[in-house]
């Protein structure tokens, strides 16, 4: 890919790129100043598979690589995962077939590290732990 190829696709892209960061920060915002920080962790009460994901980005920030990865090790697959949808609609590959095989990999690799993570820190370990303030608890167990 040429360097004008890149300059094109950037300059295409940039405004859906930049919505899609809005966006994130908004909703982001929105759950913090709203105290519920976790939409699927409020319902249900278990973690979703990105719990930790903000924590660990505010520690990478703070480059404190380690505590990132604690937070959730796969953090990093964010930008690349907005990156590729925006800038490349998905399309890493020419060939349809590997790029299939990239998302289900990658989802594949979100799936069992949430797995993991929730065998080894559920449900006690933040991010993982289980929140008892959720609505589905509160209806079927503080009844």
């Amino acid at each position: 890919m040429s360097k004008t190829n890149i300059k094109q696709i950037i300059q295409k892209n940039l405004i859906d790129f930049l919505v899609v960061i809005a966006l994130m920060g908004a909703m982001t915002l929105l759950f913090y100043i709203s105290d519920i920080k976790c939409v699927f962790k409020y319902l249900i009460g278990i973690p979703c598979p990105g719990c930790g994901l903000t924590r660990a980005w505010l520690q990478f920030f703070k480059l404190d690589l380690m505590a990132a990865l604690k937070w959730h090790p796969l953090f990093w697959i964010v930008p690349v995962i907005i990156v590729t949808s925006v800038f490349l609609k998905g399309k890493v590959f020419k060939s349809k077939a590997k790029n299939a095989v990239l998302w289900i990999i990658i989802a594949a690799l979100i799936i069992g590290v949430y797995i993991i993570r929730m065998i080894a820190l559920f449900p006690n370990k933040a991010p993982m732990d289980y929140n008892k303030q959720s609505l589905v608890y509160k209806w079927f167990v503080s009844r």
